[in-house]
């Protein structure tokens, strides 16, 4: 049997063998198993199970959650959701687990609700997306121009996360002074969160512009000119991608002479942030908001006192686990590998 003693040499140990000398740490490091990669995605609202592969121990997941759904009415628009991530999560082989997507909220209809304060109708709040123990809440659908207040909607926060970032709210209800809508807010992002809507602090009060997003999430939808009647809604915020942090969503622009029945630049919505999707403007002269970006963009405020007016819908979440040797969010060889 050969005979092993071991020196220091320099920072190593190195070993003395009958055939030859070798660095124990090289020897460790050509014989550790290399994981293959791998990805699974879960991008439509549900709840489904995920079966860890063979070989596979540890994994890292990003959660977003759903957006918040805008009021009608020259009422608030909602807000983004939020997102979470979380490397190194231990799983068993063969052992299944519980996934669940967060779906977008419902746009409001104007009929019934106009007093409804923010988070108090669960429809239309974005939902949450969750895996083993990380999850990121969705955003709160607006409040009604008729709400006492006015009270914000709160944006969707990551849990049980090594990093992420909470959604961004609306700024408030329409401006009195000039007819301008509401947008609705960005998703958050991987390292910072995501921008707040156009709105007015107060009622009747002064147009305060959309923001960006940062550390990758998604820019707050910008505002337009609106009516009582014939007239586009407000634009939804921006979504937020999967595939690791990227740049981060720009502000809708505002739009304070485009006429009420003409439709705007698509400028307006919300900028997506991390390769996500942009908030969309309003695409009907009933008064129906903009549907926020997937995922978790807010939806932007509906503008009509028809019956046919409604908010428009929040951006629906998702949620999506990488494996293989190296990976992690928020950037590290995250993309579609």
């Amino acid at each position: 049997m050969a005979k092993h003693s071991g020196r220091l040499k320099g920072s190593k140990i190195v070993y003395g063998t009958d055939s030859g000398i070798y660095n124990l740490a090289e020897a460790l490091e050509n014989t550790q198993e290399t994981i293959p990669f791998g990805q699974a995605e879960y991008t439509s609202p549900g709840t489904y199970s995920w079966t860890a592969p063979a070989g596979v121990t540890s994994v890292c997941a990003v959660c977003v959650g759903g957006g918040g759904a805008g009021s009608a009415y020259f009422g608030c628009g909602g807000a983004g959701g939020g997102l979470g991530w979380k490397n190194n999560i231990p799983v068993v082989p063969g052992q299944t687990y519980t996934v669940v997507v967060g779906a977008g909220g419902s746009g409001l209809a104007y009929s019934g609700n106009n007093t409804a304060h923010s988070g108090t109708i669960s429809s239309a709040n974005g939902g949450t997306s969750s895996f083993a123990g990380l999850s990121a809440s969705g955003g709160q659908h607006g409040f009604g121009l008729s709400a006492t207040g006015p009270t914000r909607p709160a944006g969707g926060s990551p849990s049980g996360h090594d990093g992420g970032g909470v959604g961004g709210t609306c700024e408030g209800n329409y401006s009195n002074g000039s007819y301008q809508s509401s947008g609705g807010g960005g998703a958050g992002g991987y390292s910072g969160n995501g921008g707040k809507g156009a709105g007015s602090l107060t009622s009747n009060g002064t147009l305060v512009n959309a923001t960006a997003g940062s550390g990758g999430g998604g820019g707050g939808g910008g505002s337009r000119r609106v009516t009582t009647s014939n007239s586009y809604g407000g634009a939804g915020g921006g979504g937020v991608g999967i595939y690791g942090e990227g740049s981060s969503g720009a502000a809708g622009s505002t739009d304070t002479t485009t006429g009420t029945s003409t439709q705007v630049s698509t400028s307006v919505g919300g900028g997506a942030g991390s390769s996500g999707e942009t908030g969309r403007r309003s695409t009907l002269l009933t008064g129906v908001g903009g549907q926020g970006g997937a995922f978790g963009g807010g939806g932007g405020s509906g503008h009509s006192s028809s019956s046919a007016s409604i908010g428009g819908n929040g951006g629906g979440g998702a949620v999506r686990i990488i494996w293989g040797t190296g990976r992690a969010f928020p950037s590290t060889l995250t993309g579609d590998l």
